[in-house]
C-alpha cells in the first residue's frame, strides 16, 4: 500500500498525468506516505534512527499499515517505490563526538520524519542556503547523507513515466555544478596579468651597449 501510494505521489510531485482517474487527488504540500492527504494532524510521522539497528516510526494515520523498513528503503522490481520516512540530517544532524573520545553514540529519539518524495520541497522550503537538483540549483551543496536519502533509482522514475531529461539529476552533476560555482566566483577575484612582463622589456644595460656599438661605428667612419 504505502509502495502504490508512492506511485501516485511521485506523478503528482513530478507532474506526470495519471493513467487513472483518482477519486482523491495527492495533497498538495507535503503529502502523507500511507494516506496521500496534505495538512492532516494525525499523518504527522516520527523516526527513531539508532546507530545500529533498523529505524522505526509511529503516526497516527488511519491508514498506516507495517512494512519492513529496510526491503522497502532498497525496492525491487514489483515495488519499486521507495517512499519511507526518513530523518532529515540538516534538522537533526548527528553530533560530534565528545572531547577526548573518538565515536559518539546518542540514545536515539524521535523526531518528526519527512517522507522521502517529500525531501526535496522539504529542502527547497526550510533549508534554502541548499542545491536541490531540478530545483534550485544556487547554494550549498548537499551532504551526501541528505543528497541519499531523497535520491530516486532509474527504476522509480521510469516506472511512473518521468520523461528520462528529466529525471532526477544525479550527486556527481550537482558536485561538478559546485565546482563550477566556486570557481567562477574565484575567478572574479583574479588579478588581470599585465600586458606586458618587465621580463620583455629591453633592459637599461643592453640600451647602453648598443649605444657604445653606435659611437664606436660612427668613428671608424
Amino acid at each position: 500500500m504505502c509502495s502504490h501510494i508512492g506511485k501516485h505521489i511521485l506523478c503528482a510531485s513530478s507532474n506526470v498525468p495519471e493513467e487513472v482517474v483518482l477519486k482523491e487527488q495527492v495533497g498538495d504540500m507535503m503529502p502523507c506516505g500511507f494516506c496521500g492527504r496534505s495538512g492532516i494532524p494525525e499523518c504527522t510521522i516520527t523516526i527513531k534512527v539508532p546507530v545500529n539497528g533498523t529505524p522505526t516510526w509511529d503516526t497516527k494515520c488511519m491508514f498506516q499499515h507495517k512494512f519492513k523498513y529496510g526491503f522497502a528503503d532498497s525496492g525491487s522490481k514489483n515495488q519499486p517505490c521507495r517512499n519511507i520516512p526518513v530523518k532529515c540530517d540538516l534538522c537533526h544532524p548527528a553530533l560530534p563526538p565528545e572531547p577526548g573520545k573518538t565515536s559518539q553514540k546518542p540514545q536515539a529519539i524521535a523526531v518528526e520524519a519527512v517522507w522521502r518524495y517529500n525531501m526535496p520541497n522539504h529542502v527547497v522550503h526550510l533549508h534554502k542556503e541548499y542545491i536541490v537538483p531540478g530545483r534550485r540549483e544556487g547554494g550549498v551543496m548537499l551532504p551526501p547523507a541528505v543528497w541519499k536519502a531523497m535520491k530516486l533509482t532509474d527504476l522509480e522514475q521510469s516506472v511512473v513515466r518521468i520523461l528520462k531529461d528529466r529525471w532526477q539529476s544525479s550527486f556527481a552533476a550537482a558536485s561538478e555544478l559546485d565546482k563550477e560555482n566556486m570557481q567562477a566566483s574565484g575567478s572574479r577575484g583574479a588579478k588581470r596579468p599585465a600586458l606586458e612582463s618587465s621580463g620583455s622589456l629591453p633592459s637599461k644595460h643592453a640600451r647602453t651597449s648598443v649605444s657604445r656599438l653606435q659611437t664606436a661605428l660612427t668613428s671608424l667612419n
